[in-house]
């Protein structure tokens, strides 16, 4: 359109009420025809809508996952499962989640059994009314409806005996079962013998008082591999499990008096020939001596001492473990250590081993550099929680970073994970980062997550970016800052962030 304005266009020109009647002249014909376009617009807008529906719901029966079979399908659903836990009655994760998409699923996961063969059941809280609770109950028996006759695996979380007896008619094909907590009454489950639970495997529960395991034929299973209870419930000694067969064995807490010494531990320990993973709690009070016992299966360790120092040694002393794999040393009264016991001498024994978790308490200051220069070749996975007392983690990332004409300590190490830092500098840091990365062979690091209990002092991320770019996972995370930064409204009754001054 021509105009006689062009030139006052996009100013801060400020025409005078004869050009205003003017440009409103001038006006006229063109928002007819803005008018007319924007009709002509609508039209093909609204075919443009049709035709867009039509194709895109045509392209629809082209999807590539409506060609898949059917078994493939199921196998993706079940793919979707947490792995890390059971399933949970919500409608934002699958099982329930697949069967709200379309029909099509729906049907596909209500006739897919292995989708709801495992259940974290929670019973509603004493607040809910009746109502709530027969709704949940009635869920539960819909969902172990779908799982056929396939083994079943539930956690669960009641206090309740009458909610504990709507576990029961599924008895027969129980196969995994864990107590979050301790029902006010276990006598439901004091029906139950060996005969009716074919297919347990495991159980677990937090505690048990020693009246109550005489009430629990369950125990006796003829396939129970794997038990967890608390440390305490192993100080009787009378326990009717059948320990030839025991794959797992996990003690929980901490043991009372003298119910759990190194002593007893390998006597314990003695019956289990077959055991692949274990997680002991114990103390020392009792030295008698005893002789070495072979695992030849296990692959996991977890120790949890909480009595002195001599506890570990004498308990490593006399475990012979050909097959370890995965080590962990927790040490509770770590601020109580003063004489930690010579791990580099175990760590150095065990050639196979690939993950180790370990305190800089569990070592004094003079042995932790020949602890680290100890690891072994094998080992991928190394976690390092840097506790209250000992070693700086510091000495560890120097005696793992790799100069150029030196062989590299734990040359096939993959992951790093260090917690409450607090003198680790990130320099060092980054030192190590760079050393092991160096080449991007197949050994490099593809993990390294650290906890600093401190505020950021450099920020390394930046220069991380080329190892991150290469596939690293990099994870840092620091203690909030205490400084507030002031503001403009700093004294003011409305500042959106008032500082409280003492």
């Amino acid at each position: 359109m021509i105009s006689p304005f062009t030139s006052r266009l996009g100013t801060n020109y400020c025409p005078p009420d004869d050009e205003i009647s003017q440009i409103k002249a001038l006006l006229v014909e063109p928002s007819l025809r803005l008018k007319r376009l924007d009709e002509e617009i609508a039209v093909l807008q609204q075919e443009r809508d049709f035709l867009a529906a039509s194709i895109g719901a045509h392209q629809a029966l082209l999807s590539p996952i409506r060609q898949l079979p059917l078994d493939l399908i199921q196998e993706i659903f079940v793919a979707c499962l947490p792995t890390h836990r059971n399933c949970v009655m919500s409608t934002m994760e699958a099982p329930v989640l697949l069967g709200r998409i379309c029909s099509s699923w729906r049907t596909i996961s209500l006739t897919t059994p292995r989708l709801w063969t495992r259940l974290h059941v929670v019973e509603p809280s004493q607040h809910w009314i009746d109502a709530k609770v027969v709704q949940r109950v009635e869920v539960l028996k819909m969902w172990f409806g779908r799982s056929g006759v396939l083994p079943l695996s539930i956690s669960i979380h009641c206090t309740t005996r009458d909610f504990l007896r709507t576990l029961l008619p599924f008895a027969a094909r129980w196969q995994h079962i864990q107590f979050l907590n301790v029902p006010d009454s276990l006598e439901p489950l004091s029906h139950i013998t060996e005969v009716d639970v074919p297919m347990l495997k495991s159980f677990a529960i937090p505690f048990l008082t020693q009246a109550n395991w005489a009430l629990l034929a369950i125990f006796r299973g003829p396939r129970i591999s794997g038990f967890t209870a608390s440390a305490g419930d192993f100080a009787t000694g009378n326990l009717p499990l059948r320990w030839h067969q025991l794959t797992t064995l996990q003690m929980r807490g901490f043991p009372s008096g003298d119910s759990m010494t190194s002593q007893k531990i390998l006597q314990m320990l003695s019956r289990c020939p077959q055991l692949r993973v274990c997680e002991l709690v114990f103390h020392d009070s009792d030295s008698t001596p005893h002789s070495p016992v072979e695992l030849k299966f296990l692959h996991s360790l977890d120790l949890v001492p909480s009595g002195v120092d001599a506890a570990v040694t004498f308990l490593l002393d006399r475990l012979l473990l050909p097959e370890l794999r995965n080590f962990t040393l927790r040490t509770p009264n770590a601020d109580g250590q003063h004489n930690p016991p010579p791990l580099f001498h175990y760590i150095a024994l065990w050639d196979k081993l690939e993950s180790l978790e370990i305190e800089t308490s569990s070592f004094s200051i003079s042995s932790w550099p020949q602890a680290i220069r100890s690891l072994p070749a094998t080992l991928r996975q190394l976690v390092i929680h840097d506790t209250r007392v000992g070693p700086p983690i510091e000495t560890a990332l120097t005696i793992l970073t790799r100069p150029p004409e030196i062989p590299a300590q734990c040359p096939v190490l993959e992951e790093l994970h260090i917690t409450c830092s607090r003198l680790l500098l990130e320099a060092a840091l980054l030192r190590f980062i760079a050393a092991r990365m160096r080449g991007a062979s197949p050994s490099a690091l593809r993990s390294v997550e650290v906890a600093f209990d401190l505020e950021m002092e450099v920020d390394i991320l930046p220069d991380l970016q080329p190892f991150i770019g290469a596939g690293l996972h990099v994870s840092l995370t620091y203690k909030p800052s205490s400084q507030r930064q002031w503001s403009p409204w700093s004294g003011l009754p409305d500042d959106p962030n008032p500082k409280v001054l003492w």
